[in-house]
């Protein structure tokens, strides 16, 4: 089950390619409820089948009825991937059946109904959430590995040929290309996490003027207005607006980047999965369980005594300490121009 977001979907993926290396007879299924998250694993050899419902915007007799769709196929075992913080996952995860696999929570748990997992490790935020997914792969009998995978998007060649026509179209003369992803996840409030639109063009403008680089502005269809008002802010022809390309030919078109510069976003772990380096922005949200895994990086944050302050539950973030989010705000354009400009100069 990876119910949560996109980044969630590929963080969860050394789980799953570590347990199909161990047991290659076993059959996995993956239940998503974003179909970008579908799009990750539909191509993906280590799964057997994507089933994709909306039980967001679904009606409760669809949600329903798809649940116990699923718990015809007789599933030995269910695992939730982190975060799975939300009694809604631990009754779906129920109603499926099999044994019920995942993590207790640091805050909000019982009320949660975490309990209702019968098999479990305690969340710890002082490691990545890949560590730990793949803790759970001792309910398998399968050990932590010694040098866990990269986070896995499979594209085809049908995926990188179109971003090659893409970038064929829209870059003209320029050797450096930038990826930047402005935005983020609104649920939870999350819009809060995202550094201002005005750095980011103002970042855009001092690359193409000191490194004739070219600027690609990512993200998906939700987020056009903020593409296109960075694109005006910064008035040059080297800034780009990527639009109407999927996540797949997206990641393509981050493959072919130098660098990535972004929020705490799923473009964040889309950039580690094909191994782009990261200059990643953080606000509120834990470092040391969100940075991009196994790829050269640099995190850009204010090591603020309130901060880090969101934790997983169905919480919504705000700003505790009441500084107006100062933890992003306060970052300067200069802080990031200088991280990504290392990232851009390490071999």
């Amino acid at each position: 089950m990876c119910l949560s977001g996109v980044g969630d979907a590929l963080t969860f993926s050394p789980f799953i390619e570590e347990l199909k290396k161990a047991k290659p007879d076993i059959l996995i299924d993956v239940l998503v409820m974003f179909k970008a998250s579908e799009s990750i694993y539909k191509s993906h050899p280590a799964v057997n089948r994507v089933f994709y419902s909306d039980f967001v915007n679904q009606g409760a007799v669809k949600s329903f009825s798809d649940v116990i769709n699923l718990r015809k196929n007789k599933y030995d075992a269910v695992v939730a991937a982190m975060p799975a913080n939300r009694w809604e996952y631990n009754v779906i995860q129920m109603m499926i059946g099999g044994r019920r696999i995942g993590h207790q929570y640091n805050h909000y748990n019982k009320i949660n109904l975490n309990f209702l997992k019968q098999d479990s490790i305690f969340e710890d935020e002082t490691i990545h959430v890949v560590e730990n997914n793949l803790k759970l792969l001792k309910f398998f009998d399968v050990p932590y590995p010694t040098n866990p995978p990269t986070l896995s998007i499979r594209l085809t060649s049908g995926d990188r040929e179109a971003a090659c026509e893409w970038i064929k179209s829209h870059v003209k003369g320029s050797s450096i290309l930038i990826g930047f992803h402005p935005g983020s996840a609104k649920f939870k409030n999350h819009i809060n996490k995202r550094w201002a639109k005005e750095k980011y063009a103002e970042l855009a403008i001092k690359f193409v003027d000191e490194k004739n680089a070219t600027i690609l502005i990512m993200g998906g269809p939700e987020e056009q207005d903020l593409k296109d008002e960075i694109c005006d802010m910064a008035d040059i022809p080297n800034v780009i607006s990527v639009d109407n390309t999927s996540l797949r030919v997206s990641a393509a078109i981050i493959e072919k980047c130098n660098v990535m510069v972004t929020n705490d976003s799923a473009l964040m772990h889309l950039s580690a999965a094909v191994q782009t380096p990261v200059a990643a922005i953080f606000a509120y949200t834990n470092p040391a369980m969100l940075y991009p895994w196994k790829v050269r990086h640099k995190i850009i944050r204010k090591p603020l005594s309130c901060s880090p302050c969101f934790y997983y539950s169905p919480r919504y973030a705000e700003c505790h300490a009441k500084k107006e989010y100062e933890c992003i705000k306060s970052i300067t354009v200069d802080e990031v121009f200088t991280a990504t400009e290392a990232l851009l100069e390490e071999k």
